[in-house]
């Protein structure tokens, strides 16, 4: 399979397998509705749609492109389209700023694609904004995203709000001067479940890509690391499925930190977990905070797990020998995950009965645990 090389003025449209039509021609609103929703699990959406913008640093307009692509089976996918097309028009005495908007992030081999091409055009500035995350609780997809987001130099990922939204409506929707309407409640809970994040804010500088196999706002999670007191403290909700989950939400979190971590920093975390480490994922956390001297981590846990197993009281002791501070949740707690991973609406935490009942019992227990 070969692509076609077409030469474009400054507006163009594109649609895939090959099939380029009037530059004017733009999206039906139908369309953009249909393919653009940002639920994370739809049916029957097995094309990509993929509309960009290209800025120079010459004083020409922005490029404007609509491409699309059939399903999985389709020769060339749209971000690979789009790099074919792209390589023809660059030249070395501009700087080019891209920004993409899909109704997909990249799949693996497009991901590689893409790093690889901005690695060897460091004049290539790339921001994508996806509209869902494509099969983003799959190890192979999440590697690619961040290698995509670590070795593509400029590309930076992130998941369409109501701006990008708005933004491709006016631009790339024949909208007739109609508002785009969306529904903000689930537009905004299927951004931060998307995003990894507990609400706006100023964290939109960051995706974690990690396994979470369902939504992930069920109940308090891990926390990430605060860097240098000079950084604002970074936020990220984990859930995992039944324990038969291959990745635990606890070697989920170590995994993606471990891609962070620096020498040169100390790192204090905290995490506030629905449940206690299981005996395995003890033992994980043990084997990394010896190696990793500038770790500390502090556990909050709402509940005890199986915490009458003989494994599982071992694997909480080592933990607790290699540095992992280890608590039960009490009210303070409750309401510091309720004000900052919560989407509480401006609504006070409402304790239940027995909370601090239920704190001082478990508190008991996992001392004698750790005893």
């Amino acid at each position: 399979h070969s692509t076609p090389r077409w030469s474009f003025p400054h507006g163009h449209s594109m649609f895939l397998p090959c099939a380029f039509r009037d530059p004017m021609v733009r999206m039906y609103q139908k369309t953009f509705y249909y393919h653009f929703n940002n639920r994370p699990i739809l049916s029957y959406r097995n094309d990509t749609w993929l509309c960009f913008e290209v800025e120079t640093n010459k004083d020409t307009p922005p490029s404007l492109l609509l491409l699309s692509q059939g399903d999985s089976k389709t020769p060339c996918h749209a971000e690979d389209c789009f790099l074919t097309w792209f390589q023809d028009m660059l030249s070395s005495d501009q700087d080019y700023q891209v920004t993409w908007y899909t109704s997909w992030s990249p799949c693996p081999e497009c991901a590689g694609l893409v790093a690889d091409f901005l690695a060897t055009h460091t004049n290539v500035s790339l921001t994508i904004f996806a509209a869902r995350l494509y099969y983003g609780q799959d190890p192979d997809y999440q590697q690619g995203l961040r290698r995509l987001n670590k070795e593509g130099k400029g590309a930076r990922v992130r998941i369409m709000y109501y701006e990008e939204f708005e933004h491709c409506w006016a631009k790339f929707v024949y909208n007739h001067g109609k508002p785009w309407v969306a529904n903000n409640n689930k537009l905004k809970k299927n951004y931060q479940q998307a995003a990894c994040l507990p609400g706006r804010g100023n964290s939109r500088n960051q995706m974690s890509w990690c396994s979470w196999p369902g939504p992930f706002c069920h109940c308090p999670s891990p926390a990430l690391p605060a860097p240098p007191p000079t950084v604002p403290p970074s936020l990220l909700l984990l859930s995992q499925a039944p324990p038969k989950t291959p990745c635990h939400a606890e070697n989920c979190f170590l995994t993606w930190f471990n891609d962070l971590l620096s020498s040169d920093q100390d790192y204090q975390v905290t995490w506030y977990a629905s449940w206690s480490p299981c005996a395995d994922c003890a033992e994980l956390v043990a084997d990394f905070l010896a190696t990793q001297r500038n770790v500390s981590l502090t556990i909050f846990a709402a509940r005890l797990y199986y915490h009458r197993e003989p494994e599982i009281q071992r694997g909480l002791r080592r933990m607790h020998q290699k540095g992992a501070q280890l608590h039960i949740m009490s009210l303070p707690e409750f309401q510091h995950c309720w004000e900052n991973f919560v989407h509480n609406q401006g609504k006070q935490f409402q304790p239940w009965d027995g909370l601090n009942e239920n704190h001082q019992l478990l508190d008991t227990q996992l001392q004698e645990i750790l005893r």
